[in-house]
């Protein structure tokens, strides 16, 4: 996005189980307020799935307008809301007279959209003039998808004209069609499961630009995004060749290949409860150990607001940038993600001083 191949975080938005925004869901996390609970769902076996939902008084609360379609789909209803709620956020503290691209990360999973009104549609009539259809493009990657989005702006729009690119994601597992291949592959949360996962739902957007001088400040520093790193896992969850861990690590390397030894003070991570997310990080640690400080800290907010999804990259950036605004000790951290199919995305961020 410029000839340092940096971006600065000039808003961010989020809606999650523990947070109507950032800032709450940053000190949910840190003070490890949990939004799991027994939902109405149930596996094959008729076990009670735990999940982690949005409070419905956020929905009841919402103001907008949203076209639903020929038909209604309560999950179409809770992600589109959460997108309009987290993009208001994120672009609440800067004006623009004109719409920006929109990258959206997306579920892998291919959904059941028949009949059903237009996300990108319906995220436009509620945030005009920031968003268009027309400079709209979509990431079918999962987890990973925030960071592969934010790649193809460090790729492919570090020339664009516009102030500022809005990139993230809305994503939820209230539906049965998410569910059901879950639970066919015993990969839900129950009372009795032993590798398993909650299903969670979020939204999350962050405000990108290439000026400086637009970028959100906090006590004199501003957050500085570096060229993101993606790779690909050939041995990943549905694939039939063996499982060695280099996807990560090539992300991690291509990530840290200008951080300075142990530089790296936390890293966020996708893990989501499931052991093959954790030994996948200890074959990356491991490789790249030299990147992180002695008593490196891992952070994985899925075990509070569970797995959500195709928000999950750009809420892990959010909550690391919140962390480096307030914490003295930090001045690097790393994000990382991991889709259940191949790709794998890693971004470093880092707290850069700013006098105007």
């Amino acid at each position: 996005m410029s000839d340092k191949q940096v971006a600065y975080i000039a808003g961010m938005g989020m809606v999650t189980p523990v947070g109507a925004n950032v800032e709450m869901t940053a000190a949910a996390v840190k003070a490890g307020i949990s939004g799991y609970g027994v939902s109405d769902y149930s596996t094959q076996a008729g076990e009670s799935i735990t999940m982690a939902r949005v409070p419905d008084q956020i929905f009841a609360e919402f103001t907008g307008e949203i076209d639903e379609g020929d038909r209604f789909n309560p999950r179409h209803d809770r992600v589109t809301k959460m997108a309009i709620l987290a993009m208001n956020e994120a672009c609440s503290q800067q004006v623009s007279d004109q719409a920006i691209p929109l990258l959206l990360a997306m579920p892998e999973e291919t959904a059941d959209d028949e009949g059903l009104s237009s996300l990108v549609e319906n995220v436009s009539n509620n945030n005009k003039p920031w968003v268009s259809p027309e400079l709209s493009r979509s990431f079918y990657s999962g987890r990973a998808g925030g960071i592969e989005a934010i790649d193809f702006a460090f790729r492919y729009l570090h020339d664009t004209q516009h102030s500022f690119i809005l990139i993230g994601g809305s994503d939820s597992y209230e539906d049965s069609s998410r569910l059901i291949p879950l639970d066919s592959m015993e990969r839900l949360q129950t009372e009795t499961s032993l590798n398993a996962f909650v299903p969670g739902e979020a939204a999350s957007f962050l405000l990108l630009t290439p000026d400086i001088n637009l970028a959100r400040q906090h006590n004199g520093h501003v957050i500085a995004l570096l060229q993101p790193a993606i790779s690909e896992e050939k041995g990943h969850l549905f694939s039939k060749e063996p499982y060695r861990g280099d996807g990560l690590d090539l992300a991690f390397k291509a990530s840290l290949i200008n951080q300075p030894e142990q530089g790296i003070h936390s890293v966020f991570s996708s893990m989501n409860g499931e052991t093959h997310w954790a030994k996948e990080y200890g074959v990356a640690f491991a490789r790249n150990s030299k990147s992180f400080r002695d008593s490196v800290s891992l952070e994985h907010p899925a075990e509070y607001y569970g797995d959500i999804g195709s928000a999950t990259a750009t809420s892990l950036i959010a909550l690391a940038a919140e962390d480096l605004f307030k914490n003295d000790e930090a001045q690097a951290h790393l994000v990382y993600s991991s889709s259940d199919a191949a790709k794998r995305g890693a971004i470093v961020l880092n707290k850069v001083e700013y006098s105007q």
